[in-house]
């Protein structure tokens, strides 16, 4: 990863050279000063935020005051709410919802933006040119595998495969102790469903209901976990720790992730590197940046998110560890030679599948999280109950 932080200035000038122009012509119109609040979750990185702070840098007149809400995936949408924002930074799976109950209001795209078309397809309003949200970051599950010797074939493997023939020698987001780690659980479980059978999640989303099939597609994963073939953690964080701790040569973790933990791998004497590839249909996540409908400040909050959204942002973001939105960046030949890890990432963005597309997503999360922990866990087998719920929350 050296050449990726010698390359830190001319990303950053990249950066600039994309966005002043555009950032300059909207400061000379401004005829009053306002502040606009981006309410967001927490980024570890830093990278969102340092965004944030080039906008107010060039924009004296339009500051953005960033509020990161320290909230669970669930509990987003009231969360949010409970904020005076003029800008929401959505998970996703929350779109619908915010849209439907008319609490954030189109945006019209600009630019060269080249979205990825699952991308596209989460964040933009059906059958118009219009978004509800501009994406700002996506996100796919990835396999990372640890490294010990660069010259010996490294054949990237599948995920039935790493809990079949390297027991013991895995870990992932499969336990949950409460809101805050449920929705990792659940997109890990329905990764080794989809493993196991590809038409549990269509790309659009939507859920298989039948009950065989189900129980086909989770059994081997229930089969490891009482086996101990597999080790369990309760979110993103304690499996890093386990990874790292314990030496283990796979883990199932978000991309954003990669540049802290392959750097610090690569202190131990025994690890040449950490890589990453995707899985056969990893959930496909991310952020976009929606305008909220009771904003004052509509026409700032616009420019201001084509800013955070644009190509160049793109190319800074990367930098940080978060999966870009557009093909631009992908094809980025600097970019490229710092990051070749981003290839893997494209590939796995494009298999992806989005978790179920509807306003009372949240319902749907807790009775799958709550099945499925009693299954896994608890020795209760899956009954005609579990999908009752799950219908009756997608109804």
């Amino acid at each position: 990863m050296t050449e990726l932080y010698s390359r830190r200035s001319f990303l950053a000038g990249v950066l600039t050279a994309g966005t002043l122009s555009a950032a300059a012509g909207y400061v000379l119109t401004r005829r009053e000063s306002v502040q606009l609040t981006l309410a967001s979750g927490v980024d570890p990185t830093g990278g969102r935020r340092l965004l944030v702070t080039m906008w107010n840098e060039l924009n004296p007149d339009a500051r953005i005051e960033l509020k990161e809400v320290n909230s669970s995936t669930r509990d987003q949408y009231e969360t949010f709410l409970g904020t005076n924002a003029d800008i929401f930074n959505l998970d996703v799976i929350h779109i619908p919802r915010f849209a439907e109950d008319k609490r954030i209001v189109p945006i019209t795209p600009r630019g060269e933006l080249q979205l990825l078309p699952m991308v596209r397809r989460l964040s933009e309003r059906k059958d118009t040119d219009d978004f509800w949200a501009m994406p700002f970051n996506t996100d796919v599950g990835m396999l990372y595998r640890r490294i010990t010797d660069k010259a010996a074939a490294d054949d990237k493997p599948e995920l039935t495969d790493v809990l079949a023939r390297s027991p013991g020698s895995f870990v992932g987001q499969l336990r949950t102790v409460g809101p805050q780690t449920d929705e990792a659980f659940v997109v890990n479980v329905l990764e080794h469903a989809l493993a196991r059978d590809e038409a549990i999640l269509a790309a659009d989303g939507t859920l298989s209901f039948s009950l065989g099939q189900w129980r086909e597609a989770v059994e081997p994963l229930a089969a490891a976990i009482r086996a101990r073939r597999v080790r369990v953690e309760a979110g993103e964080d304690d499996t890093t720790r386990t990874f790292q701790r314990s030496g283990l040569r796979y883990m199932r973790n978000w991309p954003v992730s990669y540049p802290a933990i392959d750097r610090a791998e690569r202190l131990k004497k025994d690890t040449a590197e950490i890589r990453i590839g995707g899985l056969p249909n990893g959930i496909i996540g991310g952020q976009s940046l929606a305008i909220s409908a009771s904003s004052e400040h509509r026409a700032a909050a616009e420019d201001a998110i084509h800013f955070l959204t644009s190509v160049s942002s793109q190319l800074h973001l990367a930098k940080y560890g978060f999966a870009p939105t557009g093909l631009n960046a992908y094809i980025d030949a600097g970019l490229g030679e710092a990051l070749p890890h981003l290839s893997d990432i494209r590939l796995a963005v494009q298999a992806a599948r989005p978790r179920p597309v509807h306003k009372r997503y949240a319902d749907f999360s807790l009775y799958f999280a709550d099945h499925m922990r009693r299954y896994l866990y608890e020795g209760e087998q899956l009954t005609q109950r579990f999908i009752e719920d799950l219908q009756g929350a997608l109804r």
